[in-house]
């Protein structure tokens, strides 16, 4: 996993596409992976543990555990989706800017809610 997402995310930092080449995809893509694996196990193992009656075997700790690893990798993820404006504005790229003011304010401005979401998420679990 960490190999194979380091190595996509380098294509595209390496890439000229004004928005796709900065250096915190590597981190970011292994960050997000790590979530949502992490993420789909949690979905599946509670059911299965509590069906199959494997209280014992996977304790609530093991649970918790898993839940602050997800909590980890959760705010790395949200933080350069906070950062993303910041980087474009002060790396000085006049086409990286243009990118993300569209995106901001231009036709698919609507896109951005899904960031809104996650920010809403990392701020209850920073004040958490």
């Amino acid at each position: 996993m960490l190999s194979v997402h380091s190595i996509v995310s380098f294509d595209f930092s390496v890439s000229q596409l004004p928005g796709w080449h900065t250096t915190i995809f590597p981190p970011y893509f292994v960050a997000g992976a790590i979530f949502s694996g992490f993420g789909m196990v949690l979905t599946l193992l509670i059911p299965v543990r509590k069906l199959c009656h494997l209280e014992e075997v996977i304790t609530a700790r093991h649970i918790e555990l898993m839940g602050k690893v997800i909590l980890a990798t959760g705010s790395m993820v949200a933080m350069p989706t906070r950062w993303k404006f910041f980087i474009a504005y002060y790396g000085g790229n006049p086409y990286e800017l243009f990118a993300f003011k569209n995106r901001a304010f231009g036709p698919y401005w609507w896109g951005l809610l899904d960031d809104g979401n996650l920010q809403c998420d990392f701020a209850a679990v920073v004040l958490v």
